[in-house]
C-alpha cells in the first residue's frame, strides 16, 4: 500500500427534530383579593375602611361573604327618618306586620268589638259613644286587638275604684237625712228640685250628674238640702228658676187678678192702683204658679 495519506470521509451529521420555542410560564394569580385594590378603591373611604377590617383572607371567602350579605340586604328593612312622610311610616309598619314582628291592628275600629260587658260593676255607667272614641284612638295608634284583653280589665278596675268612692248605702243614708230634717224634709227636697232646675241648665250638665251618680247620691243631696234655704232667699235667683206651672189653675189665677184690679174691697186693690211693688210681685207669682215661666195667652 502506498504511503500516500488516506483521507477519511467525515461521519454524517444525524438529522434531529427542531426543539419548540420555550414559552415563559404564565404567572399564577394571587389568591389574596387585596391585591386587586387599585388606587381608586383605596381612595374610597368606605371601601378602604371596610378592607382594613375585613376578615376574609381569600377570594372564595370573599365571594361567599358577599353572597350572604346580598341575601340579608334583600330582606332588610330601611328605617325612615324622623321627618318621614306618614305613608313611609305606614309602609314600615306594614312590613313589620307582614314579617310577624308585630301584630297588626284591625282593619276597622269597629272590629275591636267594644260592647257593654255583661259583668259591668254596679254603679258603673257604659257609654257606646265613648267606647267608639276609645276604639278609634286604639286604631289610630296601631294597637292590636289582642291588647284589649289587658286594657279592658285595667279600665274596669280604674272606673270601679272611682265608683266605690261614691257608693254608699242609699236607703240608710236617706233615712238619716229624713231623721235630721224631720217634717221639713219633703219641703227641703222640693226646694232642691227647684234650685237644681236653675243650676243645671244644659243637657251635658244633666248627663254628667246622671253618669257619675251624683244626681241621686245621698251625700250630694245632703249638701243641697243645707244650701237650698239660702238660695231660695235670693229673689233674683228665684226669678231665674224655671217653673212648669200647674200649682193652681189658670182660671183661678185670672179670677184673682180680676178681683185685684176691679174690686175696691180687695186688700190689694189700692196697692195695684198705686203700682205697689209688693202687689205687682204677688200678681207675677200668681201667674207663674198657674203657667210657669212661659208666656201667658188668652
Amino acid at each position: 500500500m502506498s504511503d500516500a495519506a488516506v483521507i477519511e470521509s467525515p461521519s454524517p451529521i444525524p438529522i434531529t427534530t427542531p426543539l419548540a420555542p420555550v414559552t415563559p410560564a404564565a404567572s399564577v394569580p394571587s389568591n389574596d383579593w387585596r391585591t386587586y385594590l387599585n388606587d381608586e378603591l383605596k381612595a374610597d373611604p368606605v371601601v378602604s375602611s371596610w378592607a382594613e377590617k375585613a376578615s376574609e383572607k381569600d377570594i372564595p371567602a370573599l365571594i361567599k361573604s358577599y353572597a350572604n350579605a346580598a341575601k340579608r340586604m334583600g330582606s332588610a328593612i330601611n328605617l325612615p327618618s324622623k321627618d318621614a312622610k306618614p305613608e313611609d311610616v305606614q309602609a314600615l309598619r306594614t312590613k313589620l306586620y307582614e314579617a310577624g314582628v308585630f301584630q297588626a291592628p284591625p282593619a276597622d275600629p269597629k272590629e275591636y268589638g267594644l260592647i257593654k260587658p255583661t259583668n259591668l260593676p254596679e254603679g258603673l255607667q257604659w257609654s257606646d259613644e265613648l267606647s267608639g272614641k276609645f276604639a278609634t284612638a286604639l286604631h289610630k295608634h296601631g294597637v292590636p286587638k289582642a291588647a284589649l284583653a289587658d286594657l279592658m280589665p285595667l279600665y274596669m278596675e280604674a272606673m270601679s275604684g272611682t265608683t266605690a268612692a261614691l257608693k254608699v248605702d242609699r236607703e240608710t243614708s236617706l233615712a238619716q237625712l229624713k231623721s235630721e230634717y224631720g217634717e221639713k224634709y219633703e219641703e227641703r227636697v222640693e226646694m232642691v228640685k227647684r234650685m237644681m232646675g236653675g243650676i243645671l241648665q244644659t243637657p251635658d250638665e244633666l248627663a254628667f250628674m246622671e253618669q257619675t251618680g251624683l244626681a241621686d247620691h245621698p251625700k250630694f243631696l245632703s249638701v243641697m238640702l243645707r244650701l237650698a234655704p239660702l238660695a231660695m232667699q235670693d229673689s233674683s235667683f228665684i226669678d231665674s228658676l224655671p217653673r212648669q206651672g200647674g200649682e193652681i189653675s189658670g182660671e183661678k189665677a185670672k179670677e184673682e187678678y180680676a178681683k185685684i184690679i176691679s174690686d175696691p174691697a180687695h186688700p190689694m186693690y189700692d196697692g195695684y192702683r198705686r203700682r205697689d211693688p209688693k202687689v205687682e210681685s204677688y200678681i207675677t207669682e200668681l201667674y207663674r204658679s198657674a203657667y210657669g215661666n212661659g208666656k201667658v195667652t188668652g
